[in-house]
This record gives C-alpha cells, structure tokens and sequence, in this order.
C-alpha cells in the first residue's frame, strides 16, 4: 500500500532517514520545515520527496542522493545543499528518472557538478541549480535526456544527449556535444568575455525560438553544427560573436562571425568545450584536450567532470586599466571617500600578503569589513569590484562573491541558524561574503533572539578564517553602529570601515544620463540634468541610485507610451517633451495648471478672506523661486497651516486645491492629500501612538496631511496618548518641515487651546486660515450650485428660499455647506416624487416652482 511519511518533530513522525530506509515503493516522503543532514548518500527508488513549507528555503536538506537503475524520484519544494565539495547533490543512473519542481540546489561546483546525469532522463520545472564556481556546471549529462522549464541555471552540459528547455536562464556556459538541443526563450547572463557563453560542437542541432543575450559582448563557439534562432535581442548594445569552423551552420540574425580552420580532431573540437574558456584563456592542457568525461557512478558514487580552472595571470600596471575592477571601481560617479578607503586597504592587504609570503609578520591580518551608508550608495556594487581586486591583487585565491541577508542566515527552528549560517560561511570561503542589512541579525524583542545565535557562528568563524575569508556587514550607518556597540566582540574583528556618501544631485545627474546611454537611448543632456537634479532636490525620497533607475525606469515608460501611439517616432530617442511629461509637463503648462486652479478657488463660495491668503501665498512661493538666492534664501519656506473654522466651510475642500497648486509650484513632490483623525493616530498601549502618528507622518511625506479636528488629540482624560502623538508632530514638523505640509483643521476656539498646549508646536505652524461660517446668501449660492450641475430651476426662488430658511434656524443647526447639501439632496428626492405624478412632463430635468416652494412649506 503506498504511504505519506512525515518528517518532523513530534509523535508519529520520522526522521528523514528512517523514513527513507523504510520506504517503498510509490510512497511520499513528506518533511516539515525545518534543516536535515544526511551523512551518507542515499540510494532511491520510486519515491516522493515533498517539501511541506510555504518556500523551498523552508526546508533544506544537506546531502547528496543517487537515483537507481530504472528507479524513479520525484522532488518537490525544498532545497537542496551539498555536503561537501567532494560529492554531487544528485546522481541519476542508466534508465532512472529524476523530476524535481520548485526547488534548489545549491553546491560549490570546485570539483562536482550538483546534478549528473549517465543515460538517464531528468525533468526540472522553476528550479535553480547555482555553482559559486565556474569549474564545473549546475547539470552535467551523457546520453540522457533533459527537460528545463522555468528554471534558472548556472551552467549545462549535455554530451550525445536531447536537450528541452523553455522560459529559462543560463548565467555562465551551455556547452553541448552531438546533441540535439530546443530551445523556446532562451536567456544568456553570461557578461566574462574570457568565457563563451555557448559552445556546439559534433554535429550538435541547436534550435532557439527567442535568443536573449546580456548588455554588452558574448562570445560562442559553434564547430561541425548548426545553431538556429528565430528572434534576438541582438543590436549595438547586445552583440554576440561566434568562431564557426567552415563546417558549421549558423543562422542567427545580425551575428558577427569569425572563421576558423576546421577541426580536424575530436580534442580540437573540445577546445574550450568543457569549461567554456574562451581560446586565449584556455591552459596548455586545456587546448591539448586533456579533459576527462564523466566516470560510471554506482549508486551513492560521486561523478566528476574535470574543467580546466585556470585563468590568465594579472599584470601588475601602475594604472589600473580600465577592464580591471580597480579601473571600474575609479570610473564610478563620485565616492571619492570610499575609492580612497578601497586603495588604502588593498594596499595594505597586498602588502600583508608579500610580507607573509617573506614569513614576516603582518601589520594588520583581519579583511573584514563595515560598509556604512544610506540605500543606494553603492555599497553592493563596491563590494563585488573589491571581490574582484582582492582576486586580481592574489590577496584571495578565488573571486567567490556570496551575497546573503538575514533570511539567508537565520532559521525559525532550533539548530537551523547555526548550521544554515555555517553552510553560507564555507560557500564564501576563498572569498568575500556580503551580509546586506546586517543590523536585521539583531531585533529586540521576542523570546529567542534567533540572529545572536548567526552572530556568534559568524564570530568564531571570522577567528578561524581571517585571512581565508573578507566579511563585508553592510547597512544604514545609524542602525550599523547600534549593531556594533551592542557586540562589542563583533566590533573588534572589524577593522576596516568604509563611510559611502550620499550622491549630489549633480551626480545623480551624471549616473542617470550614463544609465541612458548605455541603454541605447540619446538625450538631450543639458536639458535632462537640469530636470534630475531639480526632481531630486524637491523629492523627499533620497535613495541615490535607486532614485536615478527609478526615475529613468519612468521616463522610459513615457518614451514608451509615445512610440506606440506614434510608431514613425524614433525609439532610441528621448525628447524634451518626455521629461516634461514626467514631471508633470513643462513650467508654461505647470504655470497654466495654476492659474486655473486659483480660478477654481475663487469659484468657490465665500471665504475671500482665506482665498486672498493663498493668493499670497503662491506670490510668495513665486518670488521665492525667482529671487531666493538674491534675497539671502538659503532653505525654502516651511508651510505648515492651522485650518480654523466650523464644519461645512469648505476646509477640505481647500486643502485639495493647496495640495495641487503646491505641486504644480515645485513646492511639493505629490499632489496627494492624506486624511487622518485621532483614531488613526492614537494608540492603545505605550509606545503604539508614537508609532501609528509617526506612520501617518512617513505615508504623507511629499505631500499633503490633513489631520481632521486636531484639537481631540489632546483630550485632558487621565490615560489618554494624544499628548504624544503631539509631541510626535513637534519633533517631524522641524525634521521634515519640507518634506511635507501638515494642516491642522477643526473649530477656531478649540484650535486656539490645541496651540496652547505646547509652545513648540504654534512655532512650528506659522500659518492660520480663519473659515468664516456662510451667510444666508451664501448658502443659497452654494444649494443653487450643487442642484444646477444636474438640473435647471428657478435661481431666485431657490435662493430666496433656501436663504430665508437659513436665516430662520437657530445657530446651532446651521451646518454651513453640510446644510446646504442636505437641503439640496432633499430637494432633488422631492423632484422625483413629482415625476412620479407627472409623467408626461416635458422636461423630467427641470424642477417646478411648485416643488420648490413645497420645500419652504415643508420646514
């Protein structure tokens, strides 16, 4: 009878190798989340292996597995790691099966490929299978057949086998040997021009519907074959060059083609065909064909496939060339702080290897390393050029960069953070590993502090390696420095700290019309820097590099836009009026958006007191820009507003237009109004009102907040937060004042004690807008207005009424504009009714006298 084995903790459940040592066939292993070792390798057959977590990374299982003879194993949603670089992850042997979905395998890839296949048949559908190393590839296979969908693959090589692969990635070779090879859309990441990003050799058949090649050179190698593809990506930015012998059949669209002599030999042929080395890069006895091919496996057996490792020896320049990752790192906008950090400490370092190398003592023997700054400045594409260097300069022996976060290290279940975070350690080991965020390994809070237990496997291992391994803890440098003052043993192995700065927007400027021209797309230069620079200035949002893609990411969808609603246009060009279009249009047509939105406030009815105040308002804000240098302006204004006055006297109203023409004057980045009372402020327990006003603050910025009846946030009961949610308004009114507007509205009087009750927070507000209640008259205007959009009546005995009926309440049921409302809602139900009688009526859009003056009688 088949089974369902659970793996996990608890009763009824099993260990992963009792319940594959009692399996049989056609059962399904099912493991809960959690990390699993298996010290020997596994021998299956006709299982299910199941993963029971919301995500592969929920449950990792370290360990390798072969499939049996004629066997079958299915995988699904789990990760695989390798036990060690001595052994694959998995072995399939002749006539065995192998499918896996949903799920990765992670291996060094210095002596084994993960996955191996001899005469067999696999079938992966969204999997990864990642080497850190390029000396052996993700799949290997001879005489099987091999089925990718979906799957993202750090190298292929199949040897007289079928290849089917579909809607997948490559990031370094696929190199194929009398084999036949379908391919749908076929991505190509490989950017190392020392290596091909595909090699055909053998009379090897490869078809690709959608061929998609990185930005920049890619070189192939295609001898005795043929190599079709239907659609590229191939133009001036995406160029691919391929050595084809005089037998070889190449039709690929816009292909630069070098020819060489035939092979005349089978290790000819091979040149570069294990590895993917490119023929200037290949060692002597790569280019001599001493390769070896994959060994028979017994069941449990580990396959190797020999690569050749080498790569060039560096030259030592007195300037770095501009293909070295010292040129690259130089060539960066800005950070001149950081690239002077980075050569002082590669001087050092190389310096403590030729000293060690002399058996004399070091001056400083720790790599580690702090990368303190704020998003976007850099530091991932820093760290990678320093990996780059440190191997170039031989201070580390492999170019290995490991980029991990605290998801990557910390493990919800007992054990799992040690042994996960230790496995992350030994993948880095040669090189440099790059923990992003570092400061999310320490949080407050909770029973068991999971990240501490990362910490202290990190510490001892940084002890143990110190001159095998670089760390790199990156992070903002506030939360960075909490982090290190709080482990004092995790400082003190950090001994080289690099301060990223935050970019100009001059710089800025530069990164993002750089960003364009490598795109392929041409600018107007002057005309662009000026708009990123005054868009970055008035944006609240500062995150460098992240700002500029974003930013070129949006014009791009404008260019876009354009190209399709007018195809004779050219696509590689990026017109002025684009930008504008972006920024929300031209300053003529901003200019025009403004005065029709001051004709719409002086449409409204009444208050020409708080309409003259806007009115100079946008002189000043007018004058500001103009004259602000020549008038000693160094900062811009701070427009904070008190909005006093009863309901119904139009202050949200108000609000709208102020929010949009503080937009269309470059005063605000967003148009957008954010609407919050006490209840969205106020919190229930210590600490929460704090955070929930400091939130709504957060989600307001670059436009602006409206908080509605202020005055209740300071409520005079005993145990009551509103006073600290005033507070919290105090101090980011002075950090923020502009980067935001705030309008604090309600009625005048308690409006006047809200003020009173902290004389930092009236200092902080510098404007107060009275809203006067409507006279009579005019609020018959107002019911006249809101009926007249929909039907016609007769004006002056609407008004007459509507204002002798006003007059008539008692002051505390004048409701103002929510009155007026009211009575013309009512108004229009009484219309239909009448319709109801009258049918026949000429006009079911004009309301009758007779119901208007029902509605005098009707009081």
């Amino acid at each position: 009878m088949v089974k369902t084995r659970v793996v996990g903790i608890g009763a009824g459940k099993f260990t992963l190798e009792n319940a594959i040592n009692g399996s049989e066939l056609g059962d399904t292993i099912a493991i809960e989340p959690g990390h699993y070792l298996t010290k020997t390798g596994i021998s299956l057959q006709d299982v299910t292996i199941r993963g029971l977590g919301q995500a592969p990374s929920d449950v990792v299982i370290t360990g390798f597995f072969g499939v049996r003879e004629n066997g079958n194993l299915t995988m699904e949603n789990l990760t695989l790691n390798e036990l060690s670089a001595e052994v694959n992850i998995i072995v399939v042997n002749k006539k065995a099966s192998f499918s896996a979905a949903n799920v990765q395998f992670n291996a060094s890839g210095e002596k084994f490929s993960p996955v191996v296949v001899q005469n067999g048949s696999i079938a992966l559908t969204t999997c990864t299978v990642m080497t850190r190393s390029r000396n052996f590839f993700g799949i290997d296979t001879v005489g099987s057949v091999v089925s990718i969908e979906q799957c993202d693959i750090s190298g292929i090589s199949v040897d007289h086998s079928t290849l089917a692969i579909q809607s997948s990635q490559i990031r370094n070779s696929l190199i194929c040997v009398d084999s036949k090879v379908s391919a749908g859309s076929l991505i190509f990441l490989n950017t190392d021009i020392n290596f091909y990003t595909f090699v055909i050799t053998e009379k090897t058949n490869l078809q690709i519907d959608d061929l998609v090649l990185p930005i920049g050179s890619s070189i192939a190698h295609v001898l005795d074959s043929s190599a079709t593809a239907q659609l590229t990506n191939i133009d001036q930015n995406h160029v691919l060059t391929v050595r084809q012998d005089a037998t070889a059949v190449l039709q690929i669209p816009n292909v630069q083609v070098i020819l060489e002599e035939s092979a005349t030999s089978t290790e000819e042929k091979e040149q570069g065909g294990t590895s993917g080395l490119a023929p200037e890069n290949q060692t002597d006895s790569a280019k001599d064909g001493a390769t070896e091919q994959p060994a028979k496996a017994s069941d449990d057996a580990p396959v190797e496939k020999q690569v050749d490792k080498d790569s060039p020896e560096p030259t030592n320049q007195e300037e770095p060339s501009p293909e070295s990752a010292m040129g690259k790192l130089n060539d960066m906008i800005g950070l001149e702080d950081v690239k002077k950090e980075v050569k002082h400490f590669i001087n050092v370092a190389v310096f403590n290897k030729k000293r060690a190398e002399g058996h004399q003592q070091a001056i400083s023997a720790s790599l580690h390393s702090a990368f303190l700054g704020n998003p976007g400045t850099g530091k991932t594409t820093v760290a990678r050029l320093v990996a780059q260097i440190m191997y170039e300069e031989h201070v580390l022996p492999t170019d290995h960069y490991v980029e991990v976060s605290r998801a990557d290290l910390v493990s919800q279940n007992v054990g799992g953070t040690a042994i996960q975070t230790q496995a992350v350690l030994e993948s880095a080991l040669g090189g440099v590993l790059f923990i992003d965020e570092a400061y999310n390994l320490y949080q407050e809070g909770g029973s068991t502090n999971w990240g501490q237990e990362a910490v202290d496997t990190i510490m001892k291992y940084m002890e143990d390696h110190r001159n095998e391994l670089m760390i790199i803890f990156a992070g903002y440098t506030k939360p960075m420095q909490d982090l290190l003052s709080m482990n004092q043993g995790l400082r003190s192995r950090i001994t080289n700290w690099f301060h990223f700065a935050d970019y100009t927007p001059e710089e800025i400027a530069e990164i993002g019309s750089r960003q364009l021209t490598a795109q392929g797309f041409t600018v107007n230069d002057p005309y662009y820097r000026t708009a990123v620079m005054k868009a970055y200035k008035n944006d609240i949002n500062h995150d460098n590099g992240r700002w500029i893609r974003t930013f070129n990411e949006k014009l791009l969808g404008v260019v876009i836009d354009a190209v399709q609603a007018d195809p004779t246009r050219d696509d590689s060009q990026v017109l002025d009026s684009d930008i504008d279009r972006l920024m929300g249009g031209a300053e003529d047509e901003k200019a025009a958006k403004v005065a029709a939105l001051l004709t719409e406030l002086d449409g409204l009815v009444g208050q020409a007191a708080v309409k003259q105040t806007i009115h100079d308002l946008v002189d000043q804000v007018r004058v500001s820009q103009k004259m602000g240098s020549k008038l000693g302006e160094e900062d811009r204004p701070t427009y904070h507003m008190v909005f006093a006055g009863d309901a119904g006297t139009g202050k949200t109203t108000v609000a709208r237009i102020l929010a949009q023409l503080f937009y269309n004057l470059g005063v605000l980045p967003k148009d957008t109004v954010s609407e919050v009372n006490r209840a969205a402020l106020i919190g229930q327990y210590i600490g929460e009102t704090e955070a929930k006003t400091s939130k709504a603050i957060r989600d307001a910025l670059g436009g602006v907040l409206f908080v509605d009846e202020a005055y209740q946030l300071t409520s005079e009961t005993g145990q009551d937060f509103g006073q600290n949610a005033v507070e919290t308004f105090i101090t980011e009114l002075e950090n923020h004042r502009q980067d935001f507007v705030a309008i604090f509205a309600g009625y005048s009087q308690p409006m006047q004690h809200f003020l009173d009750t902290n004389p930092g927070l009236r200092s902080r507000i510098p404007y107060t807008l009275e809203f006067a209640d409507y006279t009579p008259t005019e609020i018959a205007q107002i019911v006249t207005q809101i009926v007249t959009k929909r039907f016609t009546v007769n004006t002056d005995l609407l008004e007459q009424i509507v204002s002798t009926q006003y007059t008539q309440l008692p002051e505390n049921e004048r409701a103002n504009a929510r009155w007026a409302r009211n009575f013309a809602e009512k108004l229009i139900n009484r219309h239909k009714l009448w319709l109801v009688d009258h049918l026949d009526t000429d006009d079911m859009k004009h309301i009758s006298d007779e119901v208007v003056t029902g509605m005098a009688e009707s009081k």
